[in-house]
């Protein structure tokens, strides 16, 4: 019988025997267990052509603009809610959008809350369509519209305040400090645009009134990017302004889209050659699928811009938590900055994501609808009501800025469709 001794001798020999590889295969490690790899966040819906990549409880979100500052990206997003539950302009640095941060905040509620960028990026313009509240700053019992220095917009500061007969959307003239205030009522009051100037921005100065002859008022407008022509979406028609001087513009064409109900949103392509104009059928109340169409018009022969085609989406999924009855039409789009792109919210069926560049007279590609549309991605959140989309950095992102969530921000995956 071998002794102890003798026993652990042997054991010490077969150990220094074996290479060191080989014990740090075979022999066991011993120490707290490896924490478990964590488990991806759920998804808050679903979608094709879009990924979720995060969301920022900014409250009940309404309009939003991006635009390059310096070296960096912000949105700037409003949220209609009380100051307690997120309310204000929410400064966003979306330069990396995976790691999008509120930045700063505006502690000022706008009822609809229509943010523009002046040309210079420095003042930007929150419209407010309702007598203002406690919460509303300069607005307090007044509409229009607010400014606010945003040129270091880690620190904004307010400005002043244009007391005009309301502030529904503002639209920026894209070379001078001028801005079109629409009421964007639904009843057939008296069609007119205030124009004013915020030269200086702290003591915002009506420059003039303009009588669009009959008709509603628009809801919003836009202009062409070298400012010489304005559309606008005027509820029951549309119309196309000269102006060539942006302080006293005249009347060039009056029309209307076939079938539209209510003609909300019309913006002119980069190059100025086409219109987009769409109905928000039901006013972003309860609307059967899928909602109000959109139309394309031809406009290089101005002023009279030619149909050439309409759209609906073909198809639509139904995310699984919707209510029966939910609000479905089109509403707040962007174009990328190529004019063959889209982003636009389609309220409580979420975010699509438009291939146009056929709509507006590019090559046939494959898989195109009849009017030359293609859908290249969608992503509807299951508890989502998108109020506006917008192109983040590269137009390969997609910001939606929606009355139930807040800011989301999607990731394109799709960018070789279409055109």
């Amino acid at each position: 019988m071998k002794t102890p001794r003798v026993i652990a001798s042997l054991l010490l020999a077969i150990v220094l025997a074996v290479p060191a590889s080989a014990m740090a295969t075979a022999l066991p490690t011993f120490g707290p267990a490896a924490a478990p790899e964590p488990a991806a966040a759920p998804e808050p819906g679903e979608g094709e052509g879009l990924k979720f990549i995060k969301n920022l409880p900014t409250g009940t979100g309404t309009d939003a603009e991006v635009v390059q500052i310096g070296k960096k990206h912000y949105a700037f997003a409003n949220s209609r809610e009380s100051l307690a539950d997120g309310g204000g302009i929410h400064v966003i640095d979306v330069t990396n959008p995976p790691k999008a941060k509120v930045v700063a905040t505006i502690p000022c509620v706008g009822s609809q809350g229509d943010i523009q960028i002046s040309a210079d990026k420095k003042v930007l313009l929150q419209g407010h369509s309702s007598s203002g509240g406690p919460e509303s700053c300069r607005a307090l019992g007044m509409t229009g519209f607010a400014t606010f220095d945003i040129s270091n917009p880690l620190k904004p500061k307010e400005l002043g305040f244009g007391d005009s007969d309301t502030g529904h959307n503002l639209t920026v003239h894209p070379k001078k400090p001028l801005v079109y205030i629409s009421i964007g009522s639904l009843a057939a009051v008296p069609g007119h645009i205030q124009i004013w100037s915020f030269k200086n921005p702290s003591k915002p100065e009506l420059v003039n009134t303009f009588d669009i002859m009959g008709g509603h008022s628009p809801h919003d407008i836009s202009f062409s990017t070298d400012g010489k022509w304005a559309v606008t979406a005027s509820v029951d028609h549309f119309d196309i302004l000269d102006t060539t001087d942006p302080e006293n513009p005249s009347l060039a064409f009056k029309g209307q889209c076939p079938g539209c109900s209510i003609t909300h949103d019309a913006k002119f392509t980069p190059d100025g050659k086409s219109i987009l104009i769409g109905d928000e059928a039901g006013g972003g109340a309860v609307f059967p699928c899928p909602g109000g169409a959109w139309y394309f018009y031809d406009f290089s022969s101005p002023p009279v811009p030619v149909l050439t085609g309409m759209y609906e989406p073909a198809e639509f999924v139904v995310a699984r938590n919707h209510a029966p009855g939910s609000g479905c039409t089109s509403h707040v789009f962007d174009i990328s900055d190529d004019g063959t792109k889209v982003a636009i919210s389609w309220y409580q069926v979420g975010t699509r994501y438009l291939d146009i560049s056929t709509a507006i007279g590019a090559t046939v590609g494959p898989n195109r609808t009849p009017t030359g549309v293609t859908e290249c991605g969608w992503y509807i959140p299951d508890d989502g009501n998108s109020w506006a989309s917008k192109f983040g950095p590269g137009d390969r992102w997609i910001f939606s800025n929606d009355i139930s969530r807040g800011f989301d921000i999607f990731k394109i995956t799709n960018l070789e469709c279409g055109g």
